[in-house]
């Protein structure tokens, strides 16, 4: 499931992702077209938060044929990060083609369309995820804290105000807001 995929932290330290991404070049040499491996390699780079080097690697799975709706998800996914909202729009599209019930791409393709500009392309996709019953504050929720555990505060916060914006009750939320500006503040002080 694309969300799952993600949203998933890998449970390794940089060190020993390291170590298997040296590993799986390594094999790479001898079968530069594995399917296997490559998929696995785009994977580590993205935990790494090389998401360019991911989106290199999924562009060539899709050249090898490897057209299944999470490849094409996971492709509109790293456009999206990249700030490629056009080509992630394509990419969200095409899933969507293949899966028309999945709620969370909706949502993606949601924020795609409003970073892109196109707010009533945007309000539609957002209709569409809440109709399939997507939370889209837990969504926001979500992302907020895998941004924020990948150490990428500015995106962290820009999920915590969305989230805030849905539903302003939740007052732990307010704080963590005001830590993450206040972090971001301090690091750009220093910096």
């Amino acid at each position: 499931m694309l969300r799952k995929k993600i949203l998933k932290r890998a449970n390794i330290n940089k060190e020993q992702l390291l170590e298997l991404e040296q590993e799986i070049r390594f094999t790479l040499l001898s079968k530069p077209n594995d399917i296997d491996n490559l998929d696995r390699l785009g994977m580590i780079l993205f935990y790494k938060r090389d998401c360019q080097g991911s989106l290199e690697i999924y562009e060539k799975l899709r050249v090898l044929g490897k057209k299944d709706s999470e490849t094409l998800g996971f492709l509109g996914y790293l456009n999206y990060e990249l700030g490629n909202y056009t080509q992630a729009i394509t990419y969200f599209n095409m899933f969507l083609d293949k899966k028309p019930g999945d709620a969370f791409v909706y949502f993606l393709l949601g924020n795609a369309y409003s970073r892109a500009g196109k707010i009533i392309e945007a309000i539609n996709s957002y209709d569409f995820a809440i109709f399939l019953d997507l939370d889209i504050y837990k969504a926001h929720l979500d992302f907020a804290e895998e941004y924020e555990s990948l150490g990428r505060d500015k995106k962290a916060l820009v999920e915590y105000i969305a989230a805030y914006e849905i539903d302003p009750r939740n007052k732990n939320i307010e704080v963590k807001i005001n830590e993450l500006k206040k972090k971001i503040k301090d690091i750009e002080n220093r910096g």
